[in-house]
């Protein structure tokens, strides 16, 4: 081969394409499972943002989703499991969690700046009853709200047209929660979700005649899910303005029934029969019954052994003359 001929050679195996590598980042990207409606929005340049917001129960900074157009709030549940990444595009994302969004009713959410607010026992702007200074993004749920869902917890005057006032109404807003957890109830009835003791769906499903007992279950699980979004204050109240039987409430799943038994105790008496069956009976006898012979012994039996000897007789000493 002449040097020119192993000069292209060598110059077309360098031009040939290598294969590109990947960047591995693991910041400023995340993984977000979501409807089509959260990010359209009727104006250019609006997406969607994320906003750390005081939680109604736990009253400290948790993050959720806004829609591009500020109008749903949606909750995120972080999914993450060990040894997972994703590949976007060139590049690989080490970290392989995954945020779920759940549309949440934005009421909850104002809900506690709405109580709080009628301390003053005066009727205020919506602008005015949602100011947090600790989490300034809180001012973006004025826009999730209509008035007519203000209506639902509060009393509203309307100063003109483009002023409406609002004041904390306690019976309204029990009224409200009584409809979202009957609601919740009726969902989780409609598809048969276990939540008696253990999840068994042989003790949820009881006959026609314990059919009230059966609903109080959903009610209590249900009340309970609501309970998340609640002051622990309003969580007692919506109890008994519900209604719900304490004494009676569905057993957790850690209850004594689910527990293991216990180790055995040892009994301090000695414990007897009352009639002794062994009587009347020879347990010697019983015990020298031979074993059932089987058909290769017994054709052993029938052959004449005469001048043969034993095995025995081969490994015993010889005798001295």
């Amino acid at each position: 081969m002449s040097s020119s001929t192993r000069k292209s050679s060598r110059k077309s195996q360098e031009e040939k394409p290598r294969p590109e590598k990947r960047d591995i980042k693991n910041s400023d990207r995340w993984i977000f499972l979501m409807k089509n409606e959260i990010i359209t929005c009727n104006e250019e340049g609006l997406k969607p943002t994320l906003c750390k917001l005081r939680h109604p129960r736990l009253k400290t900074g948790v993050m959720y989703l806004l829609s591009a157009d500020c109008t749903s709030v949606y909750e995120l549940t972080a999914f993450k499991e060990k040894f997972r990444s994703w590949f976007i595009g060139n590049s690989v994302l080490s970290n392989g969690q995954m945020y779920i969004t759940t549309p949440l009713d934005p009421l909850f959410l104002i809900l506690p700046y709405i109580i709080n607010s009628g301390e003053t026992n005066r009727f205020m702007t919506l602008e005015q009853i949602v100011l947090d200074e600790e989490f300034p993004d809180s001012h973006k749920l004025v826009t999730c709200c209509n008035p007519e869902q203000l209506q639902l917890v509060s009393d509203c005057k309307e100063i003109d047209d483009d002023l409406k006032v609002f004041k904390f109404n306690k019976e309204k807003t029990l009224s409200w929660l009584k409809k979202k957890t009957e609601a919740v109830a009726e969902a989780l009835e409609m598809k048969k979700i276990p939540v008696s003791s253990g999840s068994s769906h042989s003790s949820i499903f009881i006959p026609s005649g314990n059919a009230e007992i059966c609903k109080d279950s959903y009610m209590i699980f249900a009340h309970g899910i609501l309970s998340e979004y609640l002051s622990l204050d309003l969580e007692a109240e919506l109890k008994t303005f519900i209604g719900l039987n304490t004494t009676n409430e569905t057993p957790s799943p850690t209850s004594v029934t689910d527990e293991p038994p216990n180790k055995k105790q040892k009994l301090t008496t000695v414990v007897a029969p009352l009639e002794d069956y062994t009587q009347g009976k020879d347990l010697k006898k019983d015990k020298s019954k031979t074993s059932k012979v089987s058909a290769a012994q017994k054709r052993l039996d029938k052959v004449d052994k005469t001048g043969m000897k034993s095995m025995l007789s081969f490994f015993s000493p010889k005798s001295t003359k």
